[in-house]
């Protein structure tokens, strides 16, 4: 099948233009570079001329507190976007798969959320994802969101922050009263294969399986990692950000693809790291 990835020099677009060729599948990958989503015009041109039959939307202005103060450009990425994406592929023949977010829901729940608990974004990019989510829906008859959580990966991570604020303190404080599903974009971009291969139409919950909060996602990374930089939980109100976010974020994979439990992704991916910086020397 011909795919193409939009977004592609994201942590997870990096991770779908690398696997999916090895699964037999022919990629066009297109980087924010290449492809504004936000331009209705050149969203037609491309689609019109790749001729994909699948595309994957991993484009997205990710920045969560940055979307509080530009709200018209997140707009227009995250909700926009989608919204050309689908026109195109709908006018096209081809199948859209948009990759989504957890900050759809407010986190006041107790259990995990579902793919159809109601919506109630309490941010800026949480609204703008929920209106490329509607867009896509609305739009397109063969279409797929998946939504997803905490991914980590190549580039600018909360893993490798961590790790590079823990060699410049003594002491580093780490929220510990909001919850999430740590997600590895490698097995993110594994399980997406799958919904394409499987022609999964529909709307998706994928993340690695179990959960755990910042504070207790960081003491295993550092724990993995041999850090010994002192690690302090606070409560988010200690720690104030411009964007709100959920206090549950943790997304229930009923009747979708299950990964394996975050620690175990977590491992694989330092190992990688651990590797790949041995090799640059």
């Amino acid at each position: 099948m011909k795919v193409l990835v939009t977004g592609s020099g994201g942590q997870l677009g990096l991770d779908l233009a690398e696997l999916l060729p090895g699964r037999g599948h022919e990629v066009v990958a297109l980087s924010r570079r290449d492809l504004d989503i936000a331009d209705a015009r050149a969203v037609d041109g491309a689609v019109g001329e790749h001729e994909p039959g699948v595309v994957v939307n991993a484009a997205a202005f990710t920045n969560v507190d940055l979307c509080e103060e530009e709200t018209e450009a997140a707009y227009a990425v995250n909700a926009l976007g989608p919204r050309n994406l689908a026109r195109a592929c709908e006018k096209r023949g081809a199948s859209l798969l948009h990759v989504s977010t957890n900050y759809v829901f407010d986190g006041g729940q107790e259990r995990p959320y579902e793919p159809f608990d109601a919506a109630r974004p309490i941010s800026a990019y949480g609204r703008t994802k929920l209106a490329g989510e509607e867009y896509v829906m609305r739009l397109t008859n063969r279409w797929t969101v998946v939504r997803t959580a905490g991914v980590y990966g190549q580039g600018h991570n909360f893993v490798r922050t961590m790790l590079r604020v823990a060699g410049e303190r003594d002491v580093l404080k780490v929220k510990d009263d909001e919850f999430v599903s740590p997600t590895y974009a490698r097995d993110l971009a594994e399980g997406i294969a799958g919904i394409i291969e499987e022609e999964g139409y529909g709307l998706y919950h994928l993340t690695n399986a179990g959960s755990c909060s910042w504070y207790e996602f960081t003491r295993e990374i550092f724990r993995l990692s041999g850090v010994e930089t002192e690690l302090v939980p606070i409560p988010g109100s200690e720690y104030p950000l411009p964007a709100a976010r959920p206090a549950n974020g943790v997304l229930s994979a009923l009747g979708g693809p299950t990964l394996r439990p975050w620690q175990e992704a977590l491992a694989d991916y330092l190992e990688r790291e651990a590797a790949a910086g041995a090799a640059r020397g």
